[in-house]
């Protein structure tokens, strides 16, 4: 038996888990703007046919599949820079600034000629790929680093409250700010000055990230520990692969992503068409969400630290979860649908919480126990494939759904609908399923993916950090 890493104290003060946990907003915030308004600026505001935003998102899916697990590759190598600044700070710095910005391009669309609507086609395709070339930059660092820095499962749990924390608050933040500062109604001109605020605000928390990001002498050290020798890119994407505990987690977490993300692309017509309310409306919404989501992180991290067992409470989660999403289809007011947020929010803080810090964190150490080698970066860009994966799926199902409900590109008040479509009751119908049934049964996939095949247990993962010792990582 591998005795267990509890008692083992941290080197990181509290400051460097304040520091490093800020990056969420930096990343969640640009993002959890784009599942909220992207499909839908670009549908009823620019007013293109779903079918070839889709078209766009296959693109650049496909582009992603191959650029993201390349980018991490050819990063992850020691350069004449790495003894003084480490090997994933240089990155972040790069890419971060740049990561904001791009999200103003998005939101920045020509006028749309209905007779030729390529122009529009190629921008939104143009900023999306940028967009994705730098988050993907900084992503990619930020997630290896984080597993480099907080290396035991005390520190990884620990980490895991300010993850969720910082993680929930971007999210609804990201969701409760874009509606707000829409200044000038559903223009053009509003969205984009929304994604200059954006941009900016996740500015300001880069800067705050960087403290948090910087590589000590112990983490540095460790990329020298043993001779250098590149790991074979096509032998190393096997091994990603083959490897059931990434794969699994992958599964389960895309399916996650989609779920929630298919959810908050749908608030802005549940609130529009379905509730006739104005923008703002959805604040409080998500602010109830929060209120369930941050009450919820500290029970689960007792519960996490009671039963002692990732998967099992990864499991609870994921299943309570697709339990508490049902009735999101069926709500009748606006008190049954606060309800029903609250609950939504409480089962979501345990994948939150706990996937990504611990999760995520555990399969990178068995891949690194597997290779030999120090050298994550082909693992961490096939993660970083996920967003465009589920922005893939998601778009599928919504443009699915929305061509075969009726709902006309360009609506975006409910008077105009009811004058243009038909039948009205079926395009409602279509944002109730989006909103609760086809999130459910998305995520219920990905969690009996994750159930049946994840393979690491508690005493696996114990094994796994002495092998890293013993070579020195």
């Amino acid at each position: 038996m591998v005795e267990n890493d509890e008692t083992e104290t941290s080197r990181h003060s509290i400051w460097t888990f304040l520091s490093f946990g800020s990056y969420q907003i930096t990343w969640t915030i640009p993002t959890a703007t784009m599942s909220l308004f992207m499909f839908y600026y670009y549908h009823t505001i620019v007013g293109l046919d779903p079918l070839l935003i889709l078209f766009v998102t296959v693109i650049n899916t496909v582009w992603a599949s191959l650029n993201d697990p390349l980018i991490g590759y050819l990063t992850d190598r020691n350069f004449k820079w790495t003894q003084k600044w480490g090997r994933r700070f240089p990155w972040i710095m790069l890419a971060f600034i740049p990561q904001s910005l791009s999200l103003i391009l998005i939101f920045s669309a020509p006028e749309l000629d209905p007779a030729n609507p390529w122009p529009v086609v190629l921008w939104l395709l143009f900023s999306l790929v940028l967009f994705d070339l730098f988050i993907t930059l900084v992503d990619i660092h930020a997630a290896i680093l984080r597993a480099d820095k907080f290396r035991t499962e005390k520190e990884r749990r620990k980490y895991s409250g300010f993850f969720g924390a910082f993680d929930m608050i971007a999210q609804v933040l990201g969701m409760m700010l874009p509606p707000l500062l829409l200044f000038f109604g559903d223009t053009r001109m509003s969205y984009t000055v929304m994604a200059v605020a954006i941009g900016f605000i996740g500015i300001i928390f880069g800067v705050l990230f960087i403290p948090g990001a910087r590589e000590d002498k112990i983490i540095i050290d460790r990329y020298y520990s043993r001779e250098y020798e590149r790991l074979h890119i096509f032998k190393g994407v096997m091994i990603v692969l083959k490897q059931k505990s990434f794969m699994a987690f992958y599964a389960a977490y895309v399916a996650f992503l989609c779920a929630t993300t298919i959810m908050t692309g749908m608030v802005a017509y549940m609130t529009t068409f379905i509730l006739q309310e104005s923008e703002d409306f959805m604040t409080i919404f998500f602010a109830i969400f929060l209120l369930g989501a941050l009450i919820s992180v500290p029970i689960w991290l007792k519960i996490l630290k009671k039963v002692n067992n990732n998967k099992k409470v990864y499991l609870i989660g994921s299943f309570l979860l697709c339990a508490l999403i049902v009735p999101l289809a069926f709500f009748q007011g606006p008190i049954d649908l606060a309800i029903i947020m609250f609950l939504v929010g409480f089962g979501t803080g345990c994948v939150w919480s706990i996937g990504i810090p611990v999760m995520l964190a555990n399969a990178q150490d068995d891949y690194v126990v597997r290779t030999g080698k120090n050298q994550k970066g082909l693992l961490i860009g096939t993660w970083a494939v996920l967003g465009l994966i589920t922005a893939f799926i998601d778009e599928l199902l919504i443009a699915a759904v929305f061509t075969l409900t009726g709902f006309v590109p360009g609506i975006s008040d409910y008077a105009e609908l009811v004058a243009t479509v038909a039948n009205v009751d079926m395009v409602l119908f279509g944002i109730r399923l989006l909103l609760g049934i086809i999130p459910m049964l998305v995520l219920l996939v990905g969690t009996l993916i994750f159930w049946k095949y994840y393979p690491l247990t508690q005493e696996k993962i114990l094994e796994n950090k002495a092998k890293l010792k013993e070579l020195g990582f």
